[in-house]
C-alpha cells in the first residue's frame, strides 16, 4: 500500500511503481541521478516507446449514420463525421500492429477480431483494376490513422474469433503511401514470457489515439495461463481460446480502446496483443489481460497472414478433472496435484486410433502437465490437425505409458465469424471439402470419427452440382483412392481428367464430369 499525502489514505500500489519508489528512495530524497536505476529504467522505457510506435495504429470502425431529413437551413450539429477530420471521435475503436507477411514486401495489421467484426473483407481486384474502397455491406469501413497521422482504409484479410485476433489488408495506394515506410514489429521471435516481467502496452484508451499517437503504459506479469470468469458458466462456451486459459494477466489495468495494441517487453520484443474483451466479459475490471503471441499462437497468426482459416486440433475424447484426492487413489508414482480422466473415447477418433481408453489417465501432452479438461483442451487445441503429440498415460493394466495420436480438427460452430480470403486447398470442381470433423453441423459428438472428407460448399453451375452433390456429404474414396484429409483429397484429385468417380461414406457413388 502507498499513503496519499494529499488525501490520508493508503491506496494499493502495482509492482512497477514500487520499484522506481524504492529506487527513488535509495537514492537519496527523491532526486534521481544520471547513474541511478530509476533513471535507467525510464530511459530505457521511453527508448523503447520511441523505437516501436512508428509500428502501431489506431483503428475506427464506421457505420454509415442512418438518414435523417432535416430543413434545408438548419445547421448540421455534433462532431465531425469525416474520419479524417483532426477532430473527428470515432464509437469504435481500438489499436493493431504492423507487421510482415510472409512473402517478401507485405505489410498488413494485426489485430483483435472484436475490434474489426463486422468490418469489410478483402476482395482481390481482377488484373487491370484498381483497389476501390472496401465496404461491408452496410457501408461499415475500417480507417487506419498511423503514429505520424497519415492514414488510409483497411480491409480484413482473414479473422479468426476463437483465438480473438484478425489481420487486416491496408490500402495504401489512394492513401499515397508506400509499404516499405512502414515499420513494422516482428512477430516470428520473442523471448519467453515469464512471470514477473515488466511490460509495455501501446493503446489507444477512450479514442484518445484518434490523431494517431499511442497512449503508453506499464506494468507487469501477474500470471500466465488465465481465464477470466464470466457471469455464466464458460463451459458453455469453451470455442474461444481464452476460455481455455491462454490469456497473460497484467497488473494494470487496460481500458476500452487498447484491444490490439501490442505487450512489449523491457526488450521491446513483441509477446502479446493485449485485449479489452475478457475483462469486460470477465467483470475484471481491476486487471489487465493480453494474448501471448509464443510458439504455439505464432501457428495462428501465420495462418492468418495467409488468409487463411485457423485450424485447431482434436483429440476426440470427454474429458474430466480429477481432484488430488481422487488422483492420489491411483499408484501413479508421480507428484502431480490433478490430472484428467478420459470418460468417453469417440469411435475412430485420433485418441482411440493411438490406443487410448476409457478410464485411462492422461499426465501430460508433449510434455506438457496436464492438470485440468481445460489445459487437455488447451494444448491440443493450439496444435494443427495431423500433428503427431506425444501423450502420457496412466492405467491400471499398463502403467505409465506413452502414445502417439494424430490430431483431427476441432469442429467449427460458426462458419459465420471465420474469414477466409485465401483456401488452403481451392475448390475442385465446384467441390469445397474439410476435416470429417471440421464443421459442428455435419459432426455431433457422439459421431463415429468417419474415415472421410466433409463437403462444406458446392459452388453454383458447377460440375458437382450437376452431379447432384449437396454440403453435408461425406467423400470417402475419389477413383477408389481412400481419402480422410484434405490434402489427401487434394492430392487425389491432382491432375486428374476426364470422369472422376467418388465414393460417398453414406453409400453410393457419384460421377463428377470435367
Amino acid at each position: 500500500m502507498v499513503h496519499d499525502r494529499f488525501t490520508g489514505v493508503c491506496r494499493p500500489a502495482s509492482a512497477v511503481w514500487l520499484i522506481v519508489w524504492a529506487a527513488c528512495a535509495l537514492s537519496g530524497g527523491g532526486t534521481v541521478r544520471a547513474d541511478d536505476p530509476a533513471f535507467a529504467l525510464e530511459n530505457s522505457l521511453v527508448k523503447i516507446i520511441e523505437q516501436s510506435e512508428p509500428a502501431v495504429v489506431s483503428i475506427a470502425k464506421i457505420r454509415p449514420a442512418p438518414y435523417e431529413p432535416r430543413l434545408p437551413l438548419k445547421p448540421l450539429e455534433g462532431p465531425p463525421s469525416d474520419p479524417e477530420h483532426p477532430d473527428y471521435q470515432p464509437n469504435s475503436y481500438g489499436m493493431g500492429v504492423i507487421i510482415a507477411g510472409v512473402r517478401p514486401g507485405e505489410k498488413f495489421v494485426l489485430t483483435n477480431y472484436h475490434v474489426v467484426q463486422g468490418g469489410p473483407v478483402f476482395t482481390k481486384p481482377d488484373p487491370g483494376e484498381s483497389l476501390l474502397l472496401q465496404q461491408a455491406g452496410d457501408g461499415t469501413t475500417l480507417f487506419i490513422r498511423f503514429a505520424d497521422r497519415r492514414s488510409c482504409y483497411a480491409s480484413i484479410i482473414a479473422a479468426d474469433p476463437r483465438s480473438d485476433m484478425a489481420v487486416l489488408h491496408l490500402e495504401l495506394t489512394d492513401a499515397k503511401i508506400k509499404a516499405d515506410e512502414l515499420k513494422t514489429l516482428d512477430w516470428t521471435v520473442s523471448s519467453p514470457i515469464r512471470k514477473g516481467q515488466l511490460v509495455i502496452t501501446l493503446g489507444n484508451p477512450y479514442a484518445l489515439a484518434h490523431d494517431g499517437s499511442a497512449s503508453a503504459g506499464w506494468g507487469m506479469i501477474s500470471n500466465m495461463s488465465r481465464r477470466p470468469l464470466p457471469w455464466t458458466d464458460e463451459r458453455q462456451n469453451r470455442t474461444m481460446m481464452y476460455r481455455l486459459g491462454s490469456l497473460i494477466q497484467i497488473d494494470g489495468r487496460l481500458n476500452l480502446g487498447i484491444s490490439g495494441g501490442p505487450l512489449l517487453n523491457l526488450k521491446g520484443e513483441l509477446i502479446g496483443l493485449t485485449t479489452s474483451l475478457a475483462a469486460i466479459e470477465g467483470y475484471e475490471k481491476s486487471a489487465g489481460f493480453a494474448i501471448p503471441l509464443d510458439d504455439l499462437t505464432r501457428r495462428i497468426v501465420k495462418s492468418l497472414v495467409s488468409g487463411h482459416e485457423v485450424e485447431y486440433g482434436m483429440l476426440g475424447i470427454a474429458p474430466v478433472t480429477m481432484t488430488f484426492s481422487e488422483l492420489s487413489s491411483y499408484d501413479i508414482g508421480i507428484k502431480q496435484a490433478s490430472a484428467v480422466k478420459v470418460e468417453r473415447v469417440a469411435r475412430d477418433s485420433p485418441a482411440e486410433r493411438a490406443g487410448i481408453s476409457y478410464n485411462d489417465i492422461i499426465l501430460s501432452v508433449k510434455g506438457i502437465p496436464i492438470l485440468s479438461d481445460f489445459d487437455l483442451m488447451r494444448v491440443i487445441g493450439l496444435q494443427p490437425p495431423e500433428e503427431p503429440v506425444d501423450i502420457v498415460v496412466w492405467n491400471d493394466s499398463n502403467g505409465r505409458f506413452t502414445v502417439k495420436a494424430i490430431l483431427s480438427k476441432w469442429s467449427v460452430l460458426d462458419d459465420d465469424g471465420i474469414i477466409e480470403t485465401v483456401p488452403r486447398h481451392p475448390a475442385w470442381r465446384g467441390i469445397s471439402v474439410d476435416y470429417p470433423t471440421g464443421r459442428k453441423k455435419y459432426h455431433k459428438d457422439d459421431d463415429r470419427y468417419r474415415r472421410a472428407v466433409v463437403v462444406t460448399k458446392v459452388a453454383p453451375d458447377s460440375p458437382a452440382q450437376a452431379a447432384g452433390l449437396q454440403p453435408g456429404a461425406f467423400i470417402s474414396e475419389v477413383n477408389r483412392i481412400p481419402v480422410q484429409t484434405p490434402n489427401e483429397f487434394a492430392d487425389a484429385v491432382k491432375g486428374v481428367r476426364g470422369k472422376v468417380e467418388l465414393r460417398l461414406w453414406e453409400g453410393g457413388r457419384i460421377s463428377i464430369e470435367e
